[in-house]
Order: structure tokens, then C-alpha cells, then sequence
């Protein structure tokens, strides 16, 4: 549903926005026994409706008369009742969200207006309009209280959206022709984990466009969840695991390829771009997933890898198979060298000629990656036609957008000549390529001019379907990026600065804030499937993990887009693979670089399986060990997956204050007490929003915080509603969020 339509919002009471539960219960068990009636039958059947519906049902021998003594009764035990009555979690950020948002609402309920003006007063709330069963000639699920609430809104029921937490209560908003939203986990348009959940979708729903300043999440697909027990994760794994994205904080899911392919690169090598493969559940899988995704508020991105097919696609096949035949011209071609040997001296990425003799034509095709993945000629346009339809097809099923493979590598120069050598001694800082690729300089193969009318023409597309476009461009050079965004071109592009780096402090700001000033359109990561973990660049175990923990709270403040790669949120490090179980094709050539240590398999729960699989995995399970996995760290609130959790729920809280104040970041100088360190805290501020944060490897001097700080990597007490004001001295790698007049 597309909550920025949404013009009112109609909240249920009890267990909605008041937690009332342990009251409810209370006097419908005591009630029960007064009336013999079964406890537990009264509970199964009181909540959401009416109390002399209820009585009516559970006591069927009862005349009018005697039913309305029995409500009235239990009404009465309620009224005496108000000890344990608190808004439910989340209940004033929602309310402090709609009034923000101008956004009118109303509390309807089933209970008498004695009893719902005694609850919200014990709960803090004061409602603009009430609506209670005596407003109206039937409770829920009859539609009349909703469909009230609205008429005295002046406002269209078809613009309301309900918040309920029973079927009773879904059913009557559902019958007054309103959107649904439910807790407790009960199907409806939107299903909500929370209350705080809502106030940040509807939040979200106002930002235009919808992933200014959103956090993503990257899943590996081969890895991130396995539902059938091949020991190869797949749709349905998602799917069964969203949940965890929702209570980490994520809007937006980039799903790595699910398109049907030999697997001879892990999916980035497609036959077929129209088909979901069976390998990761087929079609209907993707349909489950993306309505699940979406009932919660997530956004979801495939994965465009159209730089080059699989030699499998039928493209391919009828080109190689004659010179002459109409698909020929879909990838590049070319003669021999007068040597016999290949048209000229580019490499592949994973070692190697990037030319393939294709025997039948006598001809050489393009290939920057391996044999088995020819490029694509995007100089013909009948090419662009093709995937400009694949585009229409995605976003008419429902994606949200694209990541885009190897981005700017689409065109090549037409005259296809030499790259020239590097200098002796120099190297591309760009890894994930043999060392051989790294001694060019490529002028020829990739980064063409040309490409941009390629992005141009895919964003008029994206456009009208509100879609998103995230490229995938290795140019570390910050103006340079910058260009991939500007004007009508790729919504983001990924900085893979923080990807490429070691750790060297001093180097990380330079390029961030460089780069944070080149573009506010940036997509911000610190690792992928394709690099080592941060953790593990970092200097592994708890002092990688600080470190990258700091770095996600500097992120925290860029404009943008904030990514995590599955198993940031735990602090992962690469796992361990023998090297007799590695399958990375760049491992094979260059053993040093392979992949296969940052893609092993998410680890869920302790044991065998690690909760990704029933089976054996397609990689090994890289040795992690329980307080790795995500139920290890889930109970322990100063784990480092509690630690991004509050991180990325105050940068929600945060957002629309940091967004107000647009993208420049200001570099700020603390007053220290006495500067005796040599550890100097790094002070970056968004409007009123600052990110300080200590890199080195010993503690600062007592610093005088310019605002209260409303979160900090090593004390979970702190938060938006408990600040710490004052002066403080970081530890090493210690990071704060700091916010005036935060809420």
C-alpha cells in the first residue's frame, strides 16, 4: 500500500495503543468465574468486541436483561481496575509522528466511554476524537465506529488507514473500505512489529524521493537463508527472515541475482533475465517474498547484471552459431590479431585474455569476466530495446528498483584499441581482479562517456514507476562518481572507499568527507560479497568490530543511502574456507583474493547448520562460533547486533532533523578539559545533528559535548528519550550520536 495517500489514521485502544492486556484479562477471568464460564473461553473470544457481545456468546441462556447486568458487571470490574495501564511501546513516537506529519487521527474502541477515557488518561494520551461503543448502534466488527471516526474527520475512508490488533477490529475497518494495519502479527495490508515501526513508514512515506537517507541491507542470496535443506539459500530463506530486517531497522532489501543460470558465477552469470531459477524457489517464491516485504513496509531491489548473459542464454547461442545470424550484433565480435592470438591485450577480471576463440565463426567474442559470461554490445540499440523491456517487466511485478552490476563497464570504446601499462610500480587501488588487470591503465574497456545516455535512459523508465537505481561504480575518485549521479543518471551509486581501505584513520575521514561533499547521492557501504569483510580489513575480532561499529555511526550522518552487508549487523569477519572447498573463480587464479571468507553462510543459531541450512552447505560455515549467530546476540543487549539495532532506531528518530538541515557536513573542534591525548575526537555535524567519534587506539581528553548525546556504541542506557549531557572521555574506537532537542 502507498502510505503517503494515507490522510487519517484510526487507532484501536486496547492492545493497540494502550496495554491493557494484564486488566483485560483480570476482569474477564474473574468475571468468568462469577458467570461459570470457562477462563480461558472468555479470553479466546473478549478481545475486540463489545462486552455484551461477548457475554452474549459465552452465555447464550441469558435474556436481554441479564446479559446487560453481566456487561454492565464487567464493565464495572474494568473501572476498578487501571494499575498496570501504560501506551503500548512505541505509542507517543507514533503520536508525536502524526502530529508532525499533520496527520489526523482518532482512537476507536469497543469499550464505553467511561472506560476508554479512564485507560488513555492512566496511558497519557489525549485523543482529538474519541469514538466508543456509545457512539454507535454496533461495536466491531461492524464498520460503523470507523466509518464515524472518518465522516467526523471530513475525511475519505478510502484515505484512512486502521490500526488494529484483532481480527474483529481488521474486519471492521476492513468492511468500512479502510487500509489495515495489524500487530500481534495478524495478516492485513501492513503488518507491524511495533507501533515505533508505523511512525517511521509513515515518516518515511512524506520523505520524497523514498530512499533519500534510507538504510539498505544487501542478502547474498546463496547464502543468506536455505528453507529446503540443499544447503543453498533461496527466496523462501528471505522470507522467513524478514522480520529480522525489520527489527534491525532496514527499508530497503537488494536481493543479488534470482534469475535463472548455470550458477558459474553464483547467478551474475543469467540465461534467461524473465525467469526467478528453481534453484531459488522460482516465481511464486518471488511473488511470496515481495508481498511479505511489502505488507512490512520494505522496499525490495534485484540485482541488473547486464554488462554480459551467460553463454547459456539463447542470445548467445544463436549468435555464435553464424556470422550472419540476428543476434550477432548483441555481443562484441571481433577478428584475430594478426598473431591469430586476441584483438588486442584486455584482460578478464578473473585472469587471463578477456577474448574467447569461438571455433564455429572463427571469431573472438568480449568477455571481462569469465569465458562463459560474454559481454553485451550496447552500442546496438536493438540491446538497449531488450533490457529496457526487462526493466518494464521487474518493475510491472513488483520491484522496487535495481543495484546495477559493474555500472559503468556497459560501453567500451568503439574502436576497441590496447590499454595502456600503468607505470612500472603503479597499480589500480581497485581489488577483486588479478594483479595483471590491475597494471593497465583502463581507458578503453570501461568507464566510456557513452554510458551515461545508457543510465539516462534506464532512469525514465525507473522514473515513472517510482523505481530505484543504485549503481555499482569502482571509481574511488569522489568528483568523478559524482558524474554517475548527476542530472538524470543513476539515482545513487555506491562509494566503495570504505570497501577498498584498510585501517588508516586519518585516510578513512579524508575520503569520506570528500566524498560526502562531491554528492549527497551517494550509497554508502563498508563491505560486499566481492571484498573482505570490514571486520577482518579492520583488525579483526573486537577491535575490527569497534572500529566498523564507529564507522556505521559516522555513516549514520552522511546524506544518502546506508548499506549493511548481511552479517554486518553481528560483526562478522570473513569465515574460514579450506582451500579444497572454495569456489570463487578470481580464487582459483589468484588464491589470495578469493571471495569465498565473506560470503559463507549467515549464521542464525548455534549447532550444525548454524540455522541457514538442514543440509550441507554449499560453502562451509566459516567456523563461527554461538555468539556469532543471530540468537546469540539477541538476548545480550550489549551485543553488537543490539548495538546497530539502537543505532539505526536513533538515526530514524534523528532522520527527519538531519534531513531538514540538508547534506552539508560541517567538521566541528571540540573543547577538550586539557589536550594531554594524542587521540583527538573527530566532530562531524548535519544541522543539528553530530557524529563524534574516537579512531585511535587510546582514550581522548574530557570533551564538552556541543549537545546532548542520544546514542553511544558502549552504553546501551543511552538513547533519544534518556540523553547524557556533560562532558565525556572517549574510549578508543568509541562513537556518539549527538542531536539538539532530540526526540
Amino acid at each position: 500500500m502507498d502510505l503517503s495517500l494515507v490522510a487519517a489514521v484510526l487507532l484501536d485502544m486496547d492492545g493497540t495503543l494502550v496495554d491493557s492486556d494484564a486488566a483485560v484479562e483480570r476482569a474477564w477471568t474473574v468475571w468468568a468465574h462469577d458467570h461459570d464460564v470457562n477462563p480461558s473461553a472468555a479470553l479466546a473470544v473478549a478481545h475486540g468486541n463489545p462486552a455484551d457481545r461477548t457475554v452474549r456468546r459465552l452465555r447464550p441462556d441469558l435474556d436481554e436483561d441479564a446479559v446487560a447486568a453481566a456487561a454492565t458487571r464487567q464493565l464495572g470490574l474494568q473501572y476498578d481496575d487501571l494499575s498496570d495501564i501504560a501506551p503500548l511501546a512505541g505509542a507517543h513516537e507514533l503520536l508525536f509522528a502524526l502530529d508532525r506529519l499533520s496527520l489526523p487521527w482518532a482512537v476507536v474502541t469497543s469499550a464505553d466511554t467511561h472506560l476508554a477515557k479512564a485507560r488513555l488518561d492512566a496511558a497519557g494520551i489525549t485523543p482529538p476524537l474519541l469514538i466508543t461503543i456509545d457512539d454507535v448502534a454496533a461495536g466491531k466488527p461492524d464498520p460503523e465506529g470507523y466509518l464515524c471516526a472518518a465522516d467526523r474527520l471530513s475525511v475519505d475512508p478510502s484515505r484512512c488507514l486502521v490500526v488494529e490488533d484483532s481480527e474483529t477490529g481488521l474486519a471492521a475497518g476492513r468492511a468500512a473500505g479502510m487500509h489495515v494495519a495489524a500487530l500481534r502479527g495478524l495478516a492485513a495490508d501492513l503488518r507491524l512489529r511495533d507501533l515505533r515501526q508505523l511512525a517511521h513508514l509513515l515518516t518515511r512515506s512524506r520523505v520524497a524521493p523514498w530512499w533519500r537517507d534510507a538504510v539498505g541491507y544487501q542478502v547474498y542470496l546463496p547464502s543468506f537463508a536455505d528453507s529446503d535443506g540443499d544447503g543453498w539459500g533461496d527466496l523462501p530463506g528471505v522470507t522467513a527472515h524478514l522480520d529480522h530486517l525489520v527489527d534491525l531497522g532496514i527499508d530497503v532489501v537488494w536481493l543479488t541475482p534470482f534469475f535463472a543460470s548455470p550458477m558459474r558465477d553464483h547467478g551474475y552469470d543469467i540465461a534467461d533475465y524473465r525467469t526467478v531459477d528453481p534453484c531459488f524457489g522460482g516465481q511464486r517464491a518471488l511473488v511470496e517474498l515481495l508481498d511479505a516485504a511489502h505488507a512490512r513496509g520494505l522496499r525490495v531491489l534485484g540485482d541488473l547484471v547486464v554488462n554480459h548473459t551467460s553463454d547459456a542464454h539463447p542470445w548467445f547461442a544463436a549468435a555464435s552459431s553464424s556470422r550472419t545470424d540476428l543476434h550477432r550484433d548483441y555481443y562484441i565480435w571481433r577478428d584475430p590479431g594478426p598473431d591469430g592470438g586476441p584483438p588486442n591485450n584486455w584482460l578478464s577480471h578473473f585472469g587471463g585474455p578477456a577474448w574467447t576463440l569461438s571455433p564455429s565463426t572463427g571469431q573472438y567474442y568480449l568477455h571481462l569476466f569469465r569465458p562463459e559470461q560474454p559481454d553485451l554490445n550496447w552500442r546496438n540499440p536493438a540491446v538497449a530495446g531488450e533490457i529496457d523491456a526487462v526493466l518494464e517487466h521487474w518493475f510491472a511485478q513488483g520491484l522496487d528498483g535495481f543495484r546495477v552490476d559493474t555500472a559503468a563497464y556497459l560501453v567500451k570504446h568503439p574502436d576497441l584499441p590496447d590499454n595502456p601499462l600503468l607505470p612500472e610500480g603503479d597499480m589500480s587501488p581497485v581489488l577483486g581482479v588479478t594483479s595483471a588487470w590491475r597494471r593497465q591503465d583502463h581507458r578503453y574497456d570501461i568507464h566510456q562517456p557513452a554510458v551515461h545516455a545508457v543510465h539516462e535512459r534506464w532512469r525514465r523508465i525507473a522514473d515513472r514507476h517510482g523505481a530505484f537505481l543504485v549503481g555499482e561504480v569502482y571509481e574511488l575518485n569522489a568528483a568523478a562518481l559524482a558524474a554517475f549521479v548527476d542530472g538524470e543518471r543513476l539515482h545513487s551509486s555506491f562509494w566503495f572507499g570504505l570497501v577498498e581501505t584498510d585501517w588508516d584513520p586519518d585516510r578513512i575521514l579524508a575520503m569520506v568527507t570528500a566524498a560526502a561533499a562531491a554528492s549527497p547521492q551517494l550509497s554508502w557501504v563498508q563491505s560486499n560479497h566481492d571484498r573482505p569483510r570490514a571486520v577482518t580489513r579492520y583488525g579483526a575480532a573486537v577491535l575490527g568490530r569497534r572500529r566498523a561499529l564507529a564507522l556505521h555511526v559516522l555513516m549514520a550522518l552522511l546524506p544518502g543511502t546506508s548499506w549493511y552487508y548481511q552479517g554486518d549487523e553481528l560483526g562478522l569477519g570473513d569465515g574460514t574456507v579450506p582451500p579444497q572447498r572454495r569456489v570463487d573463480p578470481l580464487g582459483a587464479v589468484q588464491p589470495e583474493a578469493a571471495r569465498d571468507g565473506a560470503r559463507t553462510p549467515m549464521p542464525w543459531t548455534p549447532g550444525p547448520g548454524l540455522g541457514f541450512t538442514t543440509g550441507r552447505p554449499w560453502l562451509p560455515d566459516g567456523g563461527r562460533e554461538p555468539a556469532d549467530t543471530v540468537a546469540g546476540q539477541a538476548g545480550d543487549p550489549h551485543s553488537h547486533l543490539w548495538a546497530v539495532r539502537r543505532l539505526l532506531a536513533t538515526r530514524r528518530r534523528l532522520a527527519p532533523q538531519a534531513a531538514a538541515a540538508g547534506a552539508d557536513l560541517v567538521t566541528e573542534v571540540l573543547t577538550r578539559e586539557a589536550a594531554t591525548s594524542t587521540a583527538a575526537a573527530v566532530a562531524l555535524r548535519r544541522g543539528g545533528v553530530w557524529a563524534v567519534l574516537n579512531l585511535h587506539g587510546e582514550p581522548t581528553d574530557l570533551l564538552h559535548l556541543p549537545a546532548p548525546a542520544v546514542y553511544d556504541t558502549d552504553d546501551p542506557t543511552v538513547t533519544p528519550d534518556c540523553p547524557r549531557s556533560g562532558m565525556v572521555r572517549l574510549a578508543p574506537q568509541q562513537a556518539l550520536l549527538l542531536a539538539e532537542a532530540a526526540r
